[in-house]
C-alpha cells in the first residue's frame, strides 16, 4: 500500500503531453513516466497483453492513447476534483480499453511477438504482417 501512496504523490500534477513537440531527452523522460503509470494501471485493473502489449512504447498510437488516459486519470483524481470525476475516468477507461483491445487485435502483436507498423501513403499507421 505504501508504494501505491508514493505513486499517487509522484503523479499528482495533471499534465497533457504533446509528443510531437518533445525533443528526444524529454520524450524518453515522458516515456519512463508513462511506463510507471502503465505498470500501475495494468496491475490495478488486471490488464494483460491483449489490452496493452509489452511493445506498447513502439507503437505511436498506443503511446498517444495511453498518455491521454494517464492525463485524464491525473486530472480526475486531484484533491480538488469533483466527486463525479473518478466515475468519468472509469467511463472513459471502459471506452479506451475497447479501443486498445481492437488496436492490439489488428496489430498482430502477442506476448512474445512484436510486429512493426508500416506507414501507408497517407501517413496512417498500418501493422505489418
Amino acid at each position: 500500500m505504501r508504494d501505491e501512496v508514493e505513486f499517487f504523490d509522484e503523479l499528482n500534477e495533471p499534465d497533457v503531453v504533446c509528443w510531437r513537440r518533445l525533443d528526444d531527452p524529454t520524450s524518453r523522460l515522458e516515456l519512463d513516466r508513462l511506463s510507471e503509470w502503465i505498470a500501475w494501471v495494468t496491475q490495478r485493473y488486471q490488464l494483460d497483453y491483449k489490452v496493452i502489449p509489452d511493445c506498447w512504447a513502439q507503437h505511436g498510437a498506443l503511446v498517444e492513447e495511453l498518455s491521454a488516459l494517464r492525463s485524464l486519470w491525473e486530472g480526475c483524481f486531484q484533491p480538488e476534483s469533483a466527486l463525479s470525476e473518478p466515475v468519468a475516468f472509469h467511463r472513459e477507461l471502459d471506452a479506451a480499453l475497447r479501443r486498445l483491445r481492437e488496436w492490439n487485435s489488428r496489430s498482430g502483436c502477442t506476448r512474445t511477438v512484436h510486429r512493426d507498423v508500416q506507414l501507408i501513403n497517407s501517413g496512417t499507421e498500418v501493422p505489418s504482417r
